[in-house]
């Protein structure tokens, strides 16, 4: 897409390639038919070069017409995200609270499938598609809440899965000093690992059966481990 073309990106793109032939900017002009000054606003991102004269740059730059306009396919990605961003921001029907969760959600889904897209026009279209179930998925309550549940299930379980490698020697000691990958830090590091692995399966479980709390068994039985964690608190004080 034209609009997603950021022309000083472009311009430091031409910029480097023609540095790198070791040219000035008149020798590199005519090679294709084109004064300094004409190179020296599509350096600047004043101007762009034409459909022609991008196919030969890219060409002698050994890369391709879709890398000058649009930079990896990341760098694509991020251009994405920052328009969508901007829409966001003033579209007055998307609750403002909820923005980041969205542009995270389609941030992590576009960057996951980076390596499949083969040009921009597919990465327009899965957007587009993300996008549009994305806002959906947010903008519906019962989707909405479902949605803050795996959220919130998700950091938490990362956070305990950070947490682990902190017991290992390996993490704190130099590379050069002999530790193998199961060495622990001390003593009870394993079985601080096996209780934190029970912890991150046990929350995983809690998060799904609240999205059946109107099951009066499954209610019961989370109330009961709300008895459980209670009589746990009173020992540990």
């Amino acid at each position: 897409m034209t609009n997603n073309i950021n022309k000083k990106s472009v311009g430091q793109r031409i910029n480097s390639i023609r540095l790198s032939k070791g040219m000035n900017l008149e020798e590199f002009g005519k090679l294709f038919s084109a004064g300094k000054s004409n190179v020296s606003k599509w350096e600047k991102g004043q101007t762009l070069p034409n459909a022609d004269r991008l196919k030969s740059i890219a060409k002698i730059g050994d890369t391709s017409v879709e890398y000058i306009l649009h930079g990896t396919m990341d760098e694509y990605i991020d251009a994405l995200m920052d328009k969508l961003q901007i829409e966001l921001s003033i579209e007055k029907k998307i609750n403002k609270e909820i923005t980041p969760f969205i542009i995270n959600e389609i941030k992590n889904i576009m960057y996951s499938n980076a390596s499949s897209f083969l040009n921009t026009d597919q990465a327009d279209k899965k957007f587009d598609e993300v996008k549009k179930n994305t806002i959906k998925s947010w903008s519906d309550p019962k989707s909405l809440e479902n949605n803050i549940l795996t959220n919130l299930s998700r950091e938490l379980r990362t956070r305990i899965l950070d947490t682990m490698k902190y017991s290992y020697k390996s993490y704190y000691v130099n590379t050069n000093d002999e530790t193998k990958p199961g060495d622990y830090l001390t003593e009870n590091s394993s079985e601080i690992l096996k209780r934190l692995h029970s912890l991150e399966d046990f929350l995983g479980a809690y998060f799904d059966a609240l999205r059946f709390l109107d099951d009066p068994q499954i209610a019961s039985n989370l109330d009961s481990l709300r008895d459980l964690t209670a009589e746990i608190d009173k020992r540990i004080k």
